[in-house]
């Protein structure tokens, strides 16, 4: 197996959108060209790396990076983890989260957080497996 694991770019928006499809279900906030990739992109605190494999996008991460009053430093959030099923349990999901942790660590940030929904038990245990510890819980509202 040979993917890349590599900075998305503006030309992956429609094959992302797809995984992404795939990845939230239902569960989509937006449709077609109603989403923040573009400005995603070109932002200094959210990044998103996609798996390459022969040309076609096959999972993606994403993360963002943030400052909070009681880190002397800035701290990360793994926002979104998706690996096509047909490539799982091939240690690419383990590679995606590796790049951001890397990432992370040249801008700085001193600590990781993952949010992960409570039914995703192999996300869980990713986490774990890479040395992630459980840390509180996380509850939504939307603002209307």
């Amino acid at each position: 197996m040979d993917i890349e694991i590599r900075a998305a770019r503006e030309g992956d928006y429609k094959e992302l959108m797809k995984l992404y499809d795939e990845f939230v279900e239902e569960d989509r906030y937006s449709g077609g060209n109603e989403d923040s990739f573009s400005e995603v992109l070109v932002s200094t605190e959210n990044f998103i790396y996609v798996a390459e494999d022969k040309g076609k996008l096959v999972g993606f991460v994403t993360f963002s990076t943030r400052w909070v009053v009681r880190y002397p430093t800035s701290i990360a959030e793994m926002d979104e983890l998706y690996v096509k099923t047909d490539y799982r349990r091939q240690g690419l999901g383990s590679k995606l989260v590796e790049a951001i942790l890397k990432k992370a660590a040249e801008l700085g940030c001193s600590r990781m957080f993952i949010d992960t929904h409570i039914k995703h038990e192999a996300a869980q245990k990713l986490s774990q497996k890479m040395g992630f510890t459980h840390y509180g819980h996380h509850f939504v509202r939307d603002l209307d």
